[in-house]
């Protein structure tokens, strides 16, 4: 009954077929004015269905700001689970280990969203001067319109804090696991065995060694 209501709902608004759905629907919510018809044949197959959802009904509008100036400085917090380790810091570049490569955010910077792989976060509080480094496990940075960067990380540790005999050991026993869990089919052990080596490999890396 619904998929024939649909039909007749399509037919009588002058709908094309689903394989051209996204410029029908990007017609479909140009405007109000659109809305409104396509509500009006709706009505005549209703029944006992609920009127329909538009996906402008869940966006809210975008207000246009003129002559928006870039700031200065980037708004920077950086939080692990247990703490929070830059909360407002005023930064002129913050530089991310993302999983589709490495980049750099300063004030100005495109919207995004970025999932974070083992790597340093380099906080640069003056261009070049001032640097942290913090090595992640992995994580998220979210990248706000309004110069603001967020970074959430599952554990961050100063890159002058990690021992570089630790890391050679682990990248050493991580690696031994690796190599005797081939072809043995037990799935849990390998997965843990392939995320140590990738951990230690970027430890390995970050450190220079």
């Amino acid at each position: 009954m619904l998929r024939h209501a649909a039909r007749g709902v399509c037919r009588a608004a002058g709908l094309r077929s689903v394989s051209s759905s996204t410029a029908a629907f990007q017609e479909l919510n140009a405007s109000e004015q659109s809305k409104k018809e396509f509500l009006s044949k709706f009505a005549a197959f209703q029944g006992t269905m609920n009127e329909p959802e538009f996906p402008s009904n869940f966006v809210k509008p975008v207000e246009k700001v003129e002559n928006a100036s870039v700031p200065d400085k980037l708004k920077f917090n950086f939080y692990i689970p247990s703490a929070a380790i830059n909360q407002g810091s005023s930064v002129d570049l913050v530089l991310l280990p993302a999983t589709t490569g490495d980049f750099g955010v300063m004030p100005g910077h495109v919207p995004t969203v970025a999932e974070l792989r083992p790597g340093v976060v380099s906080v640069h509080n003056e261009l070049d001067k001032d640097v942290t480094k913090y090595f992640v496990s992995g994580g998220f940075a979210f990248i706000h319109a309004d110069s603001t960067t967020d970074v959430c990380a599952v554990e961050a540790v100063p890159l002058s804090d990690i021992d570089s005999d630790a890391v050679r050991a682990g990248l050493a026993e991580y690696t031994g696991k690796l190599a005797s869990l081939q072809g043995k089919g037990d799935d849990y052990e390998l997965a843990a065995a392939q995320a140590g080596v990738e951990v230690y490999s970027a430890l390995n890396s970050a450190l220079g060694l």
